[in-house]
């Protein structure tokens, strides 16, 4: 292999490992600033429809859990735990619609999708939400959300991205793995028999 194809293979060699330690580096950058858990969900269901759809990748602020709780506002898109027990803790996505403070009681334009009891006092702050896309609250789903089943409010939204983790999840990611591994291996023994042919031919000529 000639000096001017060995420093050409150098420098894509080099070009790869930059644009992977970028990638690396913003990755942990972006979980070291929002929050020390993961903050990057995939939108599951449509009923957040057609401001969320499935398969969406949503940046999630959980810093400051407390905080970002006690600052939630009426609007505000936020990803929380199912309170139902029957739910098996799953996480949602849904818009703030009411906020209940200490003492007071569930009243108002509240849609709720089965009947509870309304007049009874509040323990503690307590957010209402609802799926855009649907047409009431579903309580223990969307109500009670508290501070302890509380995850953190969405800042940005990616289109479609969520479908790539979607895709790598097992065996899917072992296939691939296994496709892009053979690639390599196949192209590290093509190269090497093309390197001996070239040194052999050079010594032909020489001879």
């Amino acid at each position: 292999m000639s000096e001017k194809k060995k420093d050409n293979k150098r420098k894509d060699i080099k070009i790869i490992i930059i644009i992977v330690v970028i990638f690396a580096i913003a990755f942990v950058s972006i979980r070291t600033i929002l929050a020390d858990s993961n903050p990057f969900y995939v939108v599951a269901s449509g009923s957040m429809i057609p401001v969320l759809n499935v398969n969406d990748l949503i940046v999630v602020w959980n810093k400051d859990n407390n905080t970002s709780f006690a600052n939630a506002n009426i609007g505000d898109i936020i990803v929380f735990k199912a309170s139902d027990p029957s739910e098996e803790n799953k996480t949602i996505v849904h818009r703030v619609s009411a906020i209940i403070e200490k003492g007071n009681n569930l009243t108002g334009n509240v849609i709720l999708c089965a009947p509870i009891a309304i007049n009874q006092v509040i323990q503690e702050k307590t957010i209402l939400t609802k799926g855009d896309a649907n047409e009431c609250s579903i309580p223990g789903i969307d109500f009670p959300v508290t501070k302890e089943n509380y995850v953190g409010k969405v800042i940005y939204t990616i289109p479609q991205v969520g479908i790539i983790p979607q895709l790598l999840k097992p065996p899917v990611n072992y296939i691939i793995m296994g496709i892009i591994a053979i690639l390599l291996i196949t192209s590290f023994i093509r190269g090497s028999k093309k390197e001996k042919h070239g040194i052999e031919g050079d010594e032909k000529e020489r001879l």
